[in-house]
């Protein structure tokens, strides 16, 4: 008598399965108890997307009954948990079946007892089961109300479906549903976790990269331990890091038309460590055929520094660059990588000895990534070359991370370059101050300054780049955030609508920036034309005064206007506006909580006199001559976290110059102050009232 499964015990059987059984088992498992309880010959689970099959799915066959059963010829491996059960390939079933279509459509359970005698069949068109079985119950599997997978049950012979059997199906449903999403979970867990493998791989290679180029000055043993690290990270077969070495120094700089004179010489390459045993093993059996000992060794060991086409003993192998049609291609497409795809024509047609030197044969896939300056990236310094005996393809993130590497070399190269030119000059330096203590006094007065002017860059540079990076990473990581909560299939419309505001503030303050930017050079240059309009003063200041009130509510701000009548005022109302509007935001920003700022206007002979005044922290007297220089901050501000690029005090004074004007900044203690640190900072601005003046700006 064959063993039949009570209804009620498929579901928690299926749940005791989902609790012990590994996610690549858990289908195949599910579907051998279905399919025994069913006393079926045939069981399918499977997933559905888009009405098509996907992973995760699973078939289960009865191979009991000997060669005559269902899917016999099939490939199968025997499952040993279930000696009457085989794991078969997952068939090709189109969900377009009028059978399977109908379940997925209607969400019940399709029973036929014989396929053959269905109306289905009996159409002129209708395709042949999917499923080599006369007998059919299928219903689909549903997660969260969702139809997410389909189950399967047939047999060889005709059958006449119980009620038990769709009882049994009916209470696999749920239990199939929830199986296939937690494996499809699982799976989406699994491929992020490779993702952070891999980024936490590249993140060790440029960590490396960089501590080596903090710890040493020695140029060749950092670029053989990049490449080192470089082709173990990518896993890739050969990495090789080649130098130009220019005849004309003055040819560095790319020419779209022209291909420079210059060596290519191969300074240091490496193999990938498990394939390093057997290319030592060939190379020993191919004996001597080289006099570039130095290279081979380098291959052998993969660990063998090469020296650089600076140092005395300059024996590494080289080649014209205008004789590589390859490196022809990557020089003039620099500073962008060459990827070679898997059949490239151009490692077909380079010259013998260049093939030789780059160990082209067998290449099937390869990456040109340039060395370039690392502020100007028309000079290009060398290359670093990868090469894969098999086709793969190159993600923008391994593009990204070599360009990075690359970057990260580049700078070695030029510090170490700079360091022997320094070098150099010092020692002809020190000759000449034996000479003549006249000049000693002189190149030591010329070094001091130009030790405090680097010092001085280097301040400005370094808060420049703190500034930039905040005001630029800050909402582009709110940015990429949103995104990804909007990728979220079952976000809300509300929280949908609240991250898309949010990308579109972010995107406004990257926009601005830009805009501020480009204004900036525009002035400058005085590219801007001035258009004067007899503007209502009283009204724009009443304007800004509105709106600048609501801002401020939040931090009890309030402004006070003193505004006599003017006689006249032309001048170009969008930059005096602009001019007002950064005057008052600055106000507002370094305000103290409680306090007021003052808008003072008056009238003198021939112009107009406006303050803009706030109390609080106050500015020092080191950073007042500089206040109104680009990207320059106050001390301290950006500890403070204070928005602010430093540009806008900046734009200010390239408007007020515009307008034919002037402006002035002072900070003082407040006396009558209960706190120490509270200050008056003013800026004075003084525009003139007659046209004739601003006319006269142009000439």
């Amino acid at each position: 008598m064959q063993y039949q499964a009570d209804p009620a015990l498929i579901g928690r059987q299926i749940y005791q399965i989902l609790a012990t059984s590994f996610d690549r088992e858990i289908l195949l498992q599910i579907a051998n108890t279905l399919g025994v309880a069913c006393q079926a010959d045939f069981c399918f689970i499977a997933a559905v997307a888009d009405e098509k099959i996907v992973n995760p799915n699973a078939c289960w066959q009865n191979r009991s009954d000997g060669p005559n059963a269902v899917g016999a010829g099939a490939d199968s491996t025997q499952t040993p948990e279930h000696s009457q059960t085989t794991r078969l390939k997952s068939p090709s079933i189109s969900l377009e079946h009028p059978v399977l279509a109908n379940v997925l459509a209607d969400g019940e359970i399709v029973a036929i007892s014989d396929y053959l005698e269905s109306p289905a069949a009996s159409e002129s068109n209708s395709p042949v089961t999917p499923l080599r079985c006369r007998a059919i119950l299928a219903r689909a599997a549903r997660f969260g109300g969702a139809v997410n997978g389909i189950m399967i049950v047939g047999k060889s012979q005709p059958h006449e479906w119980t009620g038990a059997d769709r009882q049994r199906l009916e209470a696999a449903s749920d239990a199939i549903g929830i199986a296939i999403s937690q494996i499809q979970k699982n799976q989406e867990i699994a491929t992020l976790n490779e993702q952070l493998q891999r980024q936490a791989k590249y993140k060790n290679l440029l960590g490396s990269v960089s501590a080596l180029t903090q710890t040493t000055s020695e140029v060749e043993r950092i670029l053989q331990q990049v490449i080192e690290n470089t082709v173990d990270t990518l896993e890739v077969d050969r990495g090789q890091i080649l130098l130009l070495k220019y005849t004309d120094p003055l040819c560095k700089t790319r020419s779209p038309s022209q291909t420079p004179k210059a060596k290519v010489e191969l300074v240091c390459e490496s193999v990938l460590k498990k394939n390093a045993n057997k290319q030592e093993i060939a190379q020993s059996g191919a004996g001597k055929k080289s006099s570039t000992s130095k290279t081979k060794n380098k291959e052998k060991t993969a660990n063998s520094p090469s020296k650089i086409p600076n140092s005395k003993s300059n024996n590494s192998p080289a080649f014209w660059l205008s004789e590589s049609s390859l490196f022809d291609k990557a020089f003039h497409s620099a500073p962008k990588p060459l990827v070679l795809a898997a059949s490239v024509e151009s490692i077909g047609n380079e010259q013998e000895s260049v093939a030789g030197i780059l160990k082209l044969q067998g290449v099937r896939a390869g990456v040109l990534v340039p060395l370039t300056g690392d502020r100007c990236q028309e000079t290009v310094l060398g290359f670093l070359i990868l090469q894969h005996s098999e086709p793969r393809a190159w993600s923008p993130e391994e593009l990204e991370v070599l360009e990075l590497v690359c970057a990260q070399a580049s700078r070695a190269i030029i510090q170490n370059q700079t360091l022997k030119e320094a070098q150099t000059l010092a020692e002809d330096r020190t000759a000449q101050l034996q000479q003549s203590l006249d000049v000693q006094g002189k190149l030591y007065e010329q070094s001091a300054n130009q030790l405090e002017q680097l010092r001085k860059l280097k301040l400005i540079k370094d808060e420049f780049l703190s500034t930039l990076s905040h005001e630029l990473r800050t909402p582009l990581t709110i940015m990429k955030l949103a995104i990804l909560m909007l990728k979220q299939a079952e976000q809300p419309s509300a929280s949908r609508v609240k991250y898309l505001d949010i990308l579109e503030q972010q995107c406004s303050k990257e926009t601005a920036l830009v805009n501020d930017l480009l204004a900036l050079k525009q002035f400058e240059l005085q590219q801007v034309p001035i258009s004067l309009i007899k503007i209502d003063f009283k009204r724009l200041i009443q304007d800004l005064a509105g709106d600048f009130e609501k801002q401020w509510a939040d931090k009890e701000l309030t402004l006070k206007v003193d505004l006599p009548k003017f006689a006249r005022l032309e001048t170009d109302p969008d930059s005096l506006k602009r001019v007002l509007l950064e005057l008052l935001t600055n106000a507002g920003k370094y305000s103290a909580s409680g306090t007021a700022v003052v808008f003072e206007a008056s009238e003198m002979p021939g112009c107009i006199v406006l303050s803009v005044s706030n109390f609080g922290p106050g500015i020092s007297a080191a950073d007042l001559p500089h206040i109104f220089d680009k990207f320059r901050r106050g001390t301290g501000i950006t500890d403070q976290a204070i928005a602010g690029t430093g540009l806008g005090l900046a734009l200010v004074k390239c408007l007020v110059q515009h307008l034919n004007g002037t402006i002035d900044v002072s900070s003082t203690p407040v006396e009558s102050s209960e706190a120490d640190e509270l200050w008056r900072t003013s800026f004075t601005l003084t525009l003139p009232q007659s046209p004739a003046e601003l006319c006269n700006l142009g000439e």
